[in-house]
């Protein structure tokens, strides 16, 4: 077992106790965690960049995948539907199959608007967490994004874990031969467009990926 791994089912047992403790503060049986939706642009078949709900994003590295959802009880393995679509037109992305695919039972959705028979039945005691209120209303959601779960969840997160600390060190890498890359394009006279370029380019990332 790698130390990524190993780092990661601690992250996930940690994660596991927070959750357990705010559900017990509230009454509550789990929660449910919605990565989002895609957002089409007015009168346009183009969509604009997603990003990802942070609270679906501390569980797991999956930062570019809509209508994904985690539950979690604090207590049994958490449930990651997964949603794998057929779609000639669009890239698909792949059946999980990485080093954190073991800390969940994995569920393919290919159908968005099919989730509601992979969720529990009886919501009324589990909290939707995500943007999409009307879509948590309509799935027969009571609790949405209740303040005192996320407050408690919020603060949590202030706190790194090792696994946390180990990707932060990773991103500081990619960070720091960006801004190697955009100082020597500074000290060259490179306009701020060309600056950028070179630190996105030395990044390997492009302007919907970076941090801001």
């Amino acid at each position: 077992m790698s130390q990524q791994q190993a780092l990661y089912i601690e992250h996930i047992e940690e994660l596991q106790a927070r959750t357990r403790e705010a559900l017990q503060r509230e009454g509550l049986d789990g929660v449910v965690i919605h990565s989002g939706q895609g957002k089409r642009i007015f009168l346009d078949d183009n969509h604009y960049p997603f990003k990802v709900n942070p609270q679906f994003k501390a569980w797991l590295p999956v930062i570019d995948n809509p209508n994904c959802w985690i539950v979690a009880n604090g207590v049994d393995k958490p449930t990651l539907i997964f949603y794998r679509p057929e779609d000639f037109w669009h890239k698909v992305p792949p059946e999980p199959n990485e080093f954190w695919t073991q800390c969940f039972n994995v569920v393919l959705l290919q159908q968005a608007d099919a989730v509601e028979k992979h969720l529990p039945y009886d919501k009324k005691r589990y909290a939707y967490i995500g943007e999409y209120i009307e879509v948590a209303k309509a799935l027969g959601f009571e609790n949405v994004n209740p303040d005192r779960v996320l407050h408690y969840l919020h603060y949590q997160r202030a706190y790194k874990t090792e696994y946390e600390l180990l990707c932060m060190r990773e991103a500081n890498k990619l960070a720091v031969a960006g801004h190697q890359a955009a100082e020597r394009a500074f000290r060259n006279g490179e306009s701020e467009f060309d600056i950028n370029l070179a630190y996105a380019k030395a990044c390997r990332q492009g302007d919907n990926d970076v941090p801001y």
